[in-house]
């Protein structure tokens, strides 16, 4: 082989794998995406790997991945000098965090919201003495204690609100045996692991919490537990909510109540990602779960013949168990946070249930009527048949939306107006364009076979069952594949006909979806994967038999 031409083949192979990685991007950049958490969306520039979970050990700590550390050439000197102007505020570090990494820290995020406040001329002259002067006017103890605040990671509980079938709500804990009314927080909860868990009381801005310190170094799980009175019949108690701030550890709260004999524990853990207070909802199994609502509850689930060390009336005991997880567990929580909270956001699985049965009602009716109408057509020789093949083919010239509004008041007038009728009832009339390209691919076949055929007894539907049918399978795959790419994706034809959410498919379901999340974004992502990947397997494992379909002019001689 030659230079040139192995030249040749490198520069074509090698703008095919840009070509692909181009159009690749694009798909990656969303997979990508469904799996970071908030704030990875609005960092600063591009990055297409999401940030690696970290199951930090103990808590409350510094994270020291928050400011990264500057890379000019000046930027050492001026980290020890923010940090010492950071000290003479008098700002004190808690004592339960890392005193070292704290500092560091405060260091580069003052320095980064220096850099955008001093004067550019300043920031980038040469007189350190005038660039010191500016920073000591901008370094005061609030602002360190709002660079801190960014980096400071602590996992706190709030008040435990419990709500009634009748919707009573009370406050747990609210009045406990030798306490003042109300009680401490971390008072409320007790303690069963001393040596990995503590409870310690703050107040902030007049919100009351405590927040648990833990070091898993001592152990596996800390657990918090306690039984408490309510106000009406534990019988009657239908959600328990619980506020909280995480602290991105990626660990995993997991419930258990007990009341009347009978243990629940929760369905999943609730997973301490991201660092903004959150509210977390347990209840039990209910009508709600089968519903169209955004789901922002975990399940509670009966233990079948465990025992329960509440068994009064009014009596409930919760247990929160926080468990430690390992760096895989760590990065399967992360893969997996929000396509749960995309599925509990929309009935997905309802969704994905409608769109299956579209697509199979569609794929048979088209597959059955374009293939016997194009058989009609190419075999059978009737009056008129050129000329109904003809007005058959100007019809493909009509745009759809010219024959929407009466497609509407067709089926409207027919009754089947929020049905999905309209979605996969037309496909029994066939297409216009299955049926040409089935009648192409069936003038290819040979008249030999279909006169053997007859002479042996077969009639006109026993030749189209047993002997066309056989012979242009790809055909018959390629109309599977527009089929179920069109029925799939489809999302006008759901907007004009459907007013009931629980009928929707996915497509028009994805819109619905990012109206009520408020179009958050990486839900979204989410979602849109799980609607795109379906597509792209089945195009991997059928290409063969798509370009088959279109291309093959039947058998020759």
């Amino acid at each position: 082989m030659s230079l040139g031409r192995i030249l040749r083949h490198v520069v074509v192979y090698g703008l095919l794998v840009v070509g692909a990685v181009a159009f690749s991007f694009p798909f990656l950049w969303m997979a990508s995406t469904s799996v970071k958490v908030d704030r990875e969306l609005y960092s600063e520039g591009i990055q297409l790997i999401p940030l690696t979970p970290v199951p930090r050990g103990r808590s409350p700590y510094v994270d020291d991945r928050y400011y990264p550390k500057p890379q000019e050439p000046l930027a050492d000197e001026r980290l020890a000098e923010f940090a010492r102007l950071a000290r003479a505020t008098g700002f004190e570090i808690p004592p339960e965090v890392d005193g070292g990494a704290a500092e560091e820290q405060i260091a580069r995020g003052l320095y980064k919201k220096l850099a955008q406040r001093i004067p550019k001329e300043v920031w980038s002259g040469s007189d350190a003495g005038r660039l010191r002067a500016a920073a000591a006017q901008e370094i005061t103890r609030q602002a360190v204690q709002e660079v801190f605040g960014n980096v400071y990671r602590r996992f706190t509980l709030g008040k435990i609100l419990v709500r009634s079938q009748e919707l009573e709500e009370e406050e747990l804990g609210r009045r406990l045996p030798g306490l003042p009314e109300p009680a401490p927080i971390s008072a409320r909860l007790e303690n069963l692991t001393p040596g990995v868990a503590s409870l310690a009381e703050r107040e902030e801005k007049k919100a009351r919490f405590a927040v648990v310190g833990y070091d898993f170094g001592q152990g596996g799980k800390a657990v918090l537990s306690r039984t408490f009175e309510l106000g009406f019949e534990a019988a009657r108690l239908q959600r328990i909510r619980l506020s909280l701030q995480p602290d991105d550890t990626w660990h995993e709260v997991w419930l258990t109540v007990e009341r009347n004999g009978k243990r629940y524990e929760s369905e999943r853990g609730l997973v301490l990602a991201n660092y903004q207070p959150v509210t977390a909802t347990w209840q039990e199994p209910g009508p709600d779960d089968h519903s169209t609502k955004i789901k922002t509850w975990i399940l509670l689930n009966e233990v079948p013949g465990a025992k329960s060390d509440a068994a009064g009336p009014r009596q409930v005991k919760l247990t929160f168990e926080l468990r430690r997880v390992t760096p895989s567990g760590a990065w399967a929580n992360k893969l997996a946070l929000n396509y749960i909270r995309t599925t509990d956001a929309m009935p997905l699985w309802r969704y994905i249930r409608v769109s299956l049965f579209l697509v199979g009602a569609n794929i048979l009716l088209a597959i059955f009527s374009s293939s016997l109408v194009a058989y009609a057509f190419a075999r059978l020789n009737w009056p008129g048949r050129d000329f109904c093949f003809v007005l058959m083919l100007s019809g493909m010239m009509v745009p759809a939306q010219v024959t929407m509004i009466p497609h509407f008041l067709i089926w409207k007038n027919l009754g089947a107006y929020d049905t999905l009728s309209p979605l996969w009832l037309g496909s029994a009339f066939g297409s216009a364009f299955f049926i040409f390209l089935m009648r192409q691919t069936l003038l290819g076949i040979p008249r030999d076979l279909e006169d053997a055929a007859r002479i042996d007894g077969c009639g006109f539907f026993r030749i189209y069952w047993h002997i066309m049918l056989p012979l242009v399978g790809p055909s018959l795959a390629a109309i599977a594949i527009f089929t179920f790419m069109g029925c799939w994706n489809d999302f006008m034809g759901p907007l004009i006909y459907l007013a009931d959410q629980r009928l929707y498919p996915l497509a028009f379901g994805l819109y619905a979806f990012s109206v009520q999340v408020g179009s958050n974004n990486i839900l979204t992502m989410a979602a849109s994967l799980i609607m795109t990947v379906p597509v792209i397997i089945i195009f991997f494992f059928a290409q063969k038999y798509f370009i088959q379909g279109i291309t093959m002019s039947g058998m020759k001689g």
